[in-house]
């Protein structure tokens, strides 16, 4: 099973495609880029390393309907060879945008990696919420087929498979995260069981 909203988890993109030090800090380059909002920064075409044939993408806008909130919409992409070069033969996306709505800033002490140090991070804080959805998966030679009794997804790559399950209409959720800016690199973190933790690590694209 893949994770493809590392968003939902926390920001920005922990349901779908299983991908998962700087400079200037959020309010900088928001700064630099002539708007008013601090979620300015954020706005653009993220990408997650690569991970065995996978790696997820992550588009920031704000919605047209003058809220000030951000419209957040994350795909996977899987690519026929494990290191992500090559065409990709599936694309993993929602039905549903995701709406991430500012709740201020905050000063936090998170883990960049599993053996890391805290470091301290300042994160604009967004609740991240989105009515039902579904998940898809589309490509020329994706196949749906029926796998130990659940409906799935398959596509070939040059190992053998990647297969999704379809898990069908899902809830509508609201979960607390937020978005953290070092440099070219956007970190999304979520809240789980009390504090908040690394979620998903991107670069501009």
């Amino acid at each position: 099973m893949k994770k493809l909203m590392a968003v939902l988890a926390g920001s920005a993109a922990a349901l779908l495609s299983g991908c998962g030090g700087g400079g200037g800090t959020t309010q900088q380059l928001a700064g630099d880029s002539g708007s008013t909002s601090p979620l300015a920064a954020y706005i653009g075409t993220w990408q997650s390393a690569c991970d065995n044939h996978d790696r997820q993408k992550l588009v920031i806008a704000f919605k047209s309907d003058g809220s000030g909130s951000l419209e957040l919409t994350p795909t996977g992409e899987t690519y026929f060879k494990a290191d992500c070069s090559g065409p990709v033969v599936a694309t993993d996306g929602m039905s549903a945008k995701i709406t991430g709505k500012p709740d201020g800033t905050a000063d936090m002490l998170i883990k960049l990696a599993e053996n890391a140090a805290a470091t301290s991070l300042r994160v604009d804080k967004i609740t991240s919420s989105v009515p039902a959805y579904t998940f898809q998966r589309s490509g020329a030679t994706v196949k749906y087929v029926l796998r130990d009794g659940k409906q799935q997804w398959c596509v070939d790559v040059d190992n053998g498979e990647s297969c999704m399950w379809d898990e069908g209409m899902q809830a509508a959720q609201s979960i607390p995260g937020g978005l953290s800016l070092r440099g070219n690199e956007l970190y999304t973190v979520m809240l789980d069981k009390g504090a908040y933790v690394l979620d998903m690590h991107y670069v501009k694209k």
